[in-house]
């Protein structure tokens, strides 16, 4: 029951009567309360709950001791004000959107057969339990996508090693998104960042140049720095560095100066989106050298800069040549990241 909108924001109770279902979705539907006739299906496996809009949802979840594969909504709240329970869910293998601030993660300790988790998380308790958890049980795990937001302490350290590092040596870790402190970026080693594909750092202040470990993850296809990811004036992509990298967004880098590309680096790039970089002097002389280049967004830059890559009345640019070989370029008003 995808995309529909319910009469009142109502899924019909009567769902709750077709007893050999074994999945149900409402995903991208308007439903504004689970009734709890769902959560006494007997057979159901797989339950979708992502709604487009706020939903209220009865604490019976824990209770579907058969389900394998559960999404819950974004937005919600629990009916009574609890915290959600999901222990019980003794055969769950994919769990999706869990929140550490509206979810006992104990819980998730106990899930013998949790193969697959996407989880946002509050708080450095939450993160350690998870990763001791994931370490402690490497072959189990096979994808883990990670939201750490700004409140957590990825610093922390236990047994000489910090929080942060901790987590990077979760084999299964294909996404984190960054969202507080870090004091340093671990150096990369082979036990570290091992099947990380996507990363995205806000807020984390790095002080020394993130691209010099960065450049060295084997599997990294999408890196996002923004809001004050990187404090510092310069960056560097060094030749052979990024050799998987598709998409590379720089935004919200207040005083970067100088960004140097060297020939070779992000042989695959295909999208770059600069946006919000002040201070950002000039684009880097080796975007010249690469021709898997295919989408250039400059947004929110000053004015200077951008008179140096645009052609007017036939005039290009003194920075033109280097882009000129890219087949879409925007050059525009700020575009806010989500």
């Amino acid at each position: 029951l995808e995309g529909y909108r319910f009469k009142n924001g109502q899924l019909p109770k009567s769902v709750g009567k077709l007893i050999l279902l074994k999945l149900l979705s409402i995903k991208d539907s308007l439903v504004k309360e689970l009734p709890v006739s769902v959560c006494k299906l007997p057979y159901l496996q797989s339950l979708n709950l992502q709604v487009d809009s706020f939903i209220k949802l009865p604490n019976f979840i824990h209770k579907m001791r058969t389900l394998r594969h559960l999404y819950l909504p974004r937005r919600s709240s629990i009916i009574g004000g609890e915290n959600l329970k999901l222990d019980g869910l003794n055969e769950l293998e994919t769990l999706i959107e869990f929140d550490s601030s509206q979810g006992d993660i104990t819980n998730l300790l106990h899930m013998q057969k949790l193969r697959v988790l996407d989880g946002r998380i509050w708080d450095e308790e939450s993160l350690s339990m998870i990763v001791d958890r994931i370490l402690n049980h490497q072959d189990q795990f096979r994808d883990i996508k990670l939201l750490i937001q700004e409140t957590c302490n990825v610093n922390q350290e236990k047994d000489g090693s910090t929080l942060l590092r901790r987590l990077l040596m979760c084999r299964s870790l294909s996404f984190l998104d960054l969202q507080c402190p870090v004091s340093k970026l671990p150096a990369y080693e082979v036990q570290l960042y091992q099947n990380v594909i996507i990363l995205k750092l806000s807020n984390s202040r790095i002080e020394e140049d993130p691209m010099e470990i960065l450049e060295k993850l084997p599997m990294l296809r999408n890196l996002h720095l923004w809001r004050d990811a990187y404090v510092g004036r310069e960056i560097v992509c060094r030749a052979t560095g990024f050799p998987q990298l598709r998409g590379l967004l720089l935004e919200g880098l207040p005083n970067l100066v100088e960004w140097r590309v060297e020939k070779g680096a992000m042989p695959n790039l295909f999208y770059l989106r600069i946006n919000e970089c002040s201070k950002l002097e000039m684009i880097p002389e080796g975007l010249k050298f690469i021709t898997t280049l295919r989408e250039l967004f400059i947004l929110g830059m000053r004015e200077e800069f951008e008179k140096r890559v645009r052609v007017v009345d036939g005039e290009e640019g003194e920075d033109y040549h280097k882009i000129k070989h890219i087949p879409s370029i925007f050059i525009g008003k700020i575009v806010r990241s989500k």
